[in-house]
């Protein structure tokens, strides 16, 4: 496991954090990102029935504070059935 932090100016975060998920997304790892955000004069009641999405929204501008990048490497017993199922 790694953990790359951004902790430059916001935009500098957007690109440099871009660039790297773009790399190892595209590398087949998964990455786990983290941030906060503030969500003014909401009530707690409120706030759970807001979705994800609507939290995400109201919370904006998220502040990233650390992305993990995660191995999840194929084991070697599952090689061969993984071929077999590719061959049909």
């Amino acid at each position: 496991m790694l953990a790359v932090a951004c902790l430059n100016t916001q935009q500098q975060q957007l690109l440099v954090c871009g660039k790297v998920v773009d790399q190892y997304s595209s590398d087949s790892f998964r990455l786990l990102a983290l941030a906060v955000g503030v969500i003014p004069d909401v009530h707690k009641v409120d706030l759970l029935r807001l979705t994800q999405e609507q939290v995400e929204v109201c919370a904006m501008p998220l502040d990233l504070l650390s992305l993990v990048v995660l191995t999840n490497s194929v084991r070697e017993d599952s090689k061969e059935t993984i071929r077999q199922v590719q061959d049909g």
